[in-house]
């Protein structure tokens, strides 16, 4: 008994000064920071969205492409300026995902090379018409877990 309140004891003292080191660990951010496509070579402003599983980006006029005897995608996007972007990319897989509303829908997922601050790694992206949606693309927990902090009072903390 004496050595489990030892040991809690010391987890407890501890505990400030492993949550800090954790902090140091992780970057950052705001609920929107810009980021980059470097493979598509488009920069965005996106909505950081903790409450979302999957990040998004919007898509319309998608039509399935059979290159190789691989699935592709094709479809359009936009860029930071509005202009449209016509893409090819290989579907990596497709996903049901309920929006906030409840609807479930089948999407797209495509893999692309995200760059975030200083960040850049590999992420799947489903496609999704974003038309409506103030910015045209979501960054959910896949990219965040384990590696930034989001301070919702608090915008484009990796500069513009």
């Amino acid at each position: 008994m004496k050595l489990l309140v030892l040991i809690l004891g010391l987890l407890t003292f501890w505990s400030p000064f492993v949550n800090a080191q954790l902090l140091k660990e992780k970057v950052l951010i705001g609920r929107v920071e810009w980021i980059g496509l470097p493979d598509i070579k488009i920069k965005l402003k996106a909505r950081i969205d903790t409450g979302a599983k999957t990040t998004s980006l919007h898509a319309v006029n998608i039509e399935e492409v059979e290159q190789r005897g691989e699935l592709f995608v094709k479809f359009q996007t936009v860029d930071s300026d509005g202009k449209v972007v016509e893409l090819v990319r290989k579907v990596g897989t497709t996903q049901k995902v309920s929006n906030t509303a409840g609807v479930v829908s089948r999407r797209y997922v495509i893999k692309e090379k995200l760059k975030i601050g200083g960040i850049e790694k590999e992420v799947l992206i489903n496609l999704n018409d974003r038309t409506k949606m103030e910015y045209k693309f979501l960054i959910g927990r896949n990219v965040l877990l384990g590696r930034f902090i989001v301070d919702v009072a608090r915008s484009h903390v990796l500069g513009d």
